[in-house]
């Protein structure tokens, strides 16, 4: 079996989030599935994430685990995370960006 590249792997998983929602969470905003990418988390996020009280581990190769967390003011952040067998980092659902 030839291996895939990250972009391969996390495609059927934003088309499964986009057949399946109008408009995702990205920390305290909707954003419109139509205009949502996979991005890479930052490594700053990933320390974030790790520390806190609400993080459940995300599978290698596994579907997409979507993670509330708290934020100021008893508010919560949500972000869907995804993290490829291609290189087993953390990929997070973001606004795409803009061309140009």
């Amino acid at each position: 079996m030839q291996d895939m590249t990250v972009e391969e792997e996390l495609a059927p998983m934003l088309a499964g989030l986009r057949r399946h929602h109008d408009v995702l969470p990205f920390l305290t905003q909707m954003i419109p599935a139509t205009g949502a990418e996979f991005r890479r988390l930052p490594d700053e996020m990933v320390d974030l994430l790790l520390t806190s009280p609400d993080f459940r581990p995300v599978t290698c190769g596994g579907p997409p685990v979507w993670l509330q967390l708290e934020a100021e003011d008893d508010h919560h952040a949500v972000v869907i995370v995804a993290r490829p067998d291609a290189d087993g980092e953390l990929w997070v659902i973001a606004l795409q960006r803009s061309e140009g």
